[in-house]
């Protein structure tokens, strides 16, 4: 591995990288403390994602590895994380779109696919996916977008 495996290390907090070692041993289904090709095409297949293994073989070339270690997984998700906004950025944004301000960042989904239709995202399958998993029905049939659910994850 050509990057610092330290400097990655250090730009995350000792919480984040729990949640990735938990990832990993998930990942890692032969508890070997590697990750190999057939468990990561496994994990996408369990996520719905099928016919990753060209996806999965470039992720290892782009790492010039046959597996990967926690620390080169570390890496990875390392580089994907700095592509991401940070949670006050995030959570100052659901803020906005809130109409009862309080700590749980609730959101109305229809309101929030409208503002992200109009923001140019359209994948909405992927949208979709994450509602399914963030969101609740109210008994009034609305669906509210749990916000801060969804910032507990990605923090």
């Amino acid at each position: 591995m050509e990057r610092s495996e330290s400097a990655f290390f250090s730009q995350f907090s000792n919480n984040q990288i729990q949640k990735v070692r938990d990832a990993f041993q998930f990942i890692d289904e032969g508890g070997d403390g590697k990750i190999s090709k057939s468990d990561l095409i496994k994990t996408y297949a369990n996520l719905g994602k099928n016919n990753m293994e060209s996806q999965v073989d470039e992720m290892l070339a782009a790492e010039n590895a046959e597996e990967l270690t926690f620390p080169e997984f570390l890496t990875i998700i390392g580089g994907r994380l700095s592509e991401l906004l940070d949670e006050q950025e995030l959570s100052d944004a659901l803020r906005a779109f809130e109409h009862e301000p309080s700590h749980e960042l609730n959101v109305d989904v229809s309101e929030m696919k409208e503002y992200l239709k109009d923001a140019g995202f359209d994948n909405a399958e992927l949208l979709e996916a994450i509602l399914k998993q963030y969101s609740v029905t109210q008994l009034s049939g609305e669906r509210i977008f749990k916000g801060r659910k969804f910032l507990n994850t990605v923090e």
